[in-house]
């Protein structure tokens, strides 16, 4: 039987979209998996630096981007 259900050709599929929100509910191929792990990384060291900077922890939604600007920011001061 041929599997041609939605999620089978998804998966099969180039576009990163799909990739982005198929990896959100865990079905993600082995090199996006070390990506998503690098950028948590980053990420978390960020929020850690943001802490010790503000002593408050940062938004949830702020990307590594706005982090980085508000720790700039902080660190002109």
């Amino acid at each position: 039987m041929k599997n041609s259900g939605y999620m089978d050709r998804a998966l099969r599929a180039s576009d990163p979209r799909f990739a982005r929100v198929l990896g959100k509910l865990g079905y993600q191929r082995s090199d996006m998996a070390a990506q998503a792990e690098i950028q948590h990384d980053e990420l978390t060291s960020l929020r850690a630096e943001y802490q010790r900077l503000y002593e408050k922890r940062a938004y949830h939604a702020w990307d590594a981007d706005e982090l980085r600007a508000k720790i700039a920011d902080k660190a002109d001061e």
